[in-house]
């Protein structure tokens, strides 16, 4: 029968203050609980474990032999009462995170530095992948939270809105169209088209504007990410129209940014898994995530 945790304690108090008095002071127990611990505890253990020496109590070699496993096992348990405390203050933990490019590029640093400011010993995971791999991860629920673009047709999770923007037509500085604010659709015939698959949510939202429009969407170059359609326009290579959030940092990408009319919305949205209670990291994060969307440098179009 091996000794229980308290008698361990009691035991290790006897060797760290030399007495029964001073062991049970420092446990704030009394001295007979104490000293009947210890005869439990050599009972249970089938040989003596202190000895007396200059009025002291001193550990057998029997004893000697085991205290720095018992030691360790001490230090071990303060190191999980101190790291319970620290997660019941939300100060420490993970948050493993999915995004799509667009967003893990330009909404998600700016949520993270938010966040890390009150929360920095907090490990954070980013993968960046595509709507569909984001969906999926937040299904087989191997992350906290996903970052998409609207619209997500999948019923078991759940969806929260960050912000939503209108579609963003660029081009070539030096394309006659620049000095315009807005752009119809049908305007944008005239010049090669690099665009999104149907299979992409953002690649579908296009393909549905040129349909209300009347107008035959011919893609010239077919690309993935807002930031290689970016590229594609910059160096010449036609025009592009993209999510608002990958232009979110008001800085100077080298295109020209025009509103389409009508105005077509897409929204940056979060995503939790359905049947799953979010950790309170979660929702701190989720915070900071819609205070960053709200703060934003948002370039005013139209």
């Amino acid at each position: 029968m091996p000794l229980s945790f308290r008698q361990l304690e009691i035991v290790r108090a006897v060797c760290r203050q030399g007495s029964v008095t001073a062991a049970a002071a420092a446990l704030d127990i009394s001295q007979p609980a104490v000293s009947m611990m210890l005869r439990e505890s050599a009972a249970v253990t089938g040989f003596p474990l202190f000895q007396r020496r200059q009025g002291r109590l001193q550990p057998t070699a029997e004893l000697r032999l085991i205290l720095r496993d018992l030691d360790q096992v001490f230090d071990g348990m303060e190191r999980i009462g101190r790291l319970m405390e620290d997660m019941r203050d939300a100060s420490i933990g993970t948050l493993q995170l999915a995004a799509t490019p667009t967003l893990a590029d330009n909404l998600l640093p700016r949520a993270l530095a938010l966040f890390r400011r009150s929360r920095p010993r907090v490990q954070i995971s980013i993968q960046a992948m595509d709507n569909t791999g984001v969906v999926g991860q937040v299904l087989q629920e191997r992350v906290d939270l996903g970052l998409v673009l609207s619209p997500v047709g999948e019923p078991d999770v759940r969806l929260v809105d960050l912000c939503t923007r209108p579609l963003v037509c660029i081009l070539p500085p030096d394309n006659p169209l620049a000095r315009r604010r807005t752009v119809a659709l049908g305007e944008l015939a005239p010049y090669p088209l690099i665009s999104f698959s149907r299979s992409l949510p953002l690649g579908n939202l296009v393909e549905r504007c040129f349909r209300a429009a009347g107008v035959a969407r011919r893609i010239a170059i077919e690309v993935n990410q807002s930031s290689v359609a970016c590229a594609m326009v910059r160096a010449g290579l036609g025009i592009a129209i993209i999510d608002p959030f990958f232009l979110m940092d008001g800085q100077d990408h080298g295109v020209a940014q025009l509103a389409l009319a009508p105005a077509a919305d897409v929204s940056a949205q979060a995503l939790l898994p359905g049947n799953a209670t979010p950790s309170r990291l979660t929702l701190m994060f989720l915070a900071n995530l819609r205070r960053a969307a709200a703060t934003a440098p948002w370039q005013a179009l139209g």
